[in-house]
């Protein structure tokens, strides 16, 4: 369960853009449509875990021959997102939004763009095999469920927490301070990947 967990945070963790949203969605909008956007989220990424898991385990147990390319492949996706949180631009401003949609609108949008995403599924898979959550399980499907909890907490933490922190206490945090917490999620993300990226390359060559 704990890979789980770790995995549905980290992916949550790597929808940087997606937070940053959330959060200007409570600074312009109202408790429902900063709820709406966060299930959005939330839900994409449930998704994309209940697609990466199961295939991911059948694809461990029955190509046993290219494993070791299926790590290093994952480190080449680490460490290509890697790149591209560091070459992120920064957040500039946070009360930049105007005239949003309805909730529903919002929740939509959020689903949608962040399903549509084509990174991750490959991220997904990338970050449940540099957490080596099939080195620690066994690749069956008795062990899919609990790695699915696992996901399912992971997830619901990254985005439970973010919603409460939009609605309840971004109006009440200063400025700057919330920019400077955002700003250094994006080089965080950038370390995160380039250790995950290690791990999964080392496991790749052994």
């Amino acid at each position: 369960m704990l890979e789980g967990i770790t995995a549905g945070f980290i992916l949550s963790l790597t929808l940087f853009p997606g937070t940053v949203w959330l959060i200007k969605v409570g600074v312009g909008g109202t408790a429902a449509q900063a709820i709406a956007v966060g299930l959005g989220f939330w839900l994409s990424q449930l998704i994309w875990l209940c697609v990466a898991i199961p295939g991911l385990m059948m694809m461990y147990a029955h190509l046993q021959v290219i494993r070791g390319g299926m790590h290093l492949f994952a480190a080449f996706v680490l460490g290509y997102m890697a790149l591209k949180f560091f070459k992120a631009p920064r957040v500039q401003l946070l009360d930049d939004v105007q005239g949003l949609a309805p909730a529903t609108t919002l929740f939509r949008n959020a689903f949608n763009q962040s399903l549509a995403m084509p990174m991750r599924l490959p991220a997904a898979m990338a970050i449940l095999l540099a957490t080596g959550v099939f080195i620690n399980h066994r690749a069956n499907w008795e062990a899919v469920p609990e790695i699915m909890l696992g996901a399912v907490l992971g997830v619901s933490w990254w985005w439970g927490q973010f919603t409460c922190l939009a609605i309840l206490f971004v109006r009440q945090v200063s400025y700057g301070i919330t920019m400077r917490s955002l700003n250094k999620m994006r080089p965080f993300c950038s370390v995160l990947c380039l250790l995950l990226a290690g791990f999964s390359l080392v496991l790749g060559l052994n």
